[in-house]
């Protein structure tokens, strides 16, 4: 077996096991993804990745009609019964939609788990109706986090999620998306300023006086502090996520 079917197959069993014990976790970064989405109109939207329905939910209380496609068959079930219409699907072989059929594609932290990144972009741009937006965020590795790992001898995929397969930047993650066919580019981010280990709660007054929040970690289920915003322009020293919109030509 070849690393990235094999890496598929880490990417399932570990969404099937997240998704038996519960829901996604929610976190500033969805926040802020969601805000990338138009508004005004109700719009047929795309959650790529759309797990339980998090973002889902909060896109239908936005107005819109959401469909959602999952690697994970435990994910869609629970999508469903939340109400939507969702699909089991292995995207690294293409989206099961039709040209043109929805105005939005919203794939928040999928991106990376896709081998193909070129391929990806072009199936999101194909079901995307002339003049729709799609909305992702990834992880930025060049934060400075993963700088300080680098440091010490740590590699990316032995730090992020253990089904990451790509790794991107805002420089790459914004040629990749225009060379797919998509204009009017901006990469967002949440810029992430301070970090605290939960073994340091002790300082909880203060970190919450200097408006720290807490979030929980994917891989270690633990909880850590952080100090964080919204930047409508991605510095790729400070960003922890990249938040990308753009438009199909």
């Amino acid at each position: 077996m070849d690393d990235i079917a094999q890496a598929l197959q880490v990417n399932e069993r570990i969404s099937d096991e997240k998704y038996r014990r519960g829901t996604e976790i929610e976190r500033t970064s969805k926040v802020y993804t969601r805000r990338l989405v138009p508004t005004g109109a109700p719009l047929d939207v795309l959650d790529i990745g759309c797990g339980t329905g998090l973002n889902a939910t909060h896109l239908r209380a936005m107005g819109h009609r959401v469909n959602g496609v999952d690697i994970s068959q435990e994910a869609i079930t629970k999508f469903e019964l939340a109400g939507f219409s969702g699909k089991k699907a292995d995207i690294q072989n293409g989206l099961p939609f039709d040209d043109r059929t929805f105005d939005v594609v919203f794939a928040s932290e999928v991106i990376e788990h896709i081998a193909d990144t070129e391929f990806f972009l072009k199936e999101a741009r194909r079901i995307l109706r002339d003049g729709g937006t799609i909305v992702l965020s990834t992880p930025n590795s060049s934060f400075w986090v993963y700088r300080l790992f680098a440091a010490a001898g740590k590699t990316l995929s032995e730090v992020q999620h253990p089904g990451h397969l790509r790794f991107f930047s805002k420089k790459s993650i914004r040629r990749a998306t225009q060379d797919a066919g998509f204009d009017n580019v901006t990469v967002a981010a949440r810029h992430m300023y301070l970090i605290v280990d939960e073994k340091f709660s002790f300082l909880g007054g203060l970190l919450k006086m200097i408006g720290a929040k807490t979030e929980t970690r994917f891989k270690t289920r633990t909880q850590y502090w952080h100090v964080s915003g919204f930047a409508p322009s991605a510095n790729g020293f400070w960003a922890d996520t990249l938040i990308l919109s753009a438009r199909k030509k």
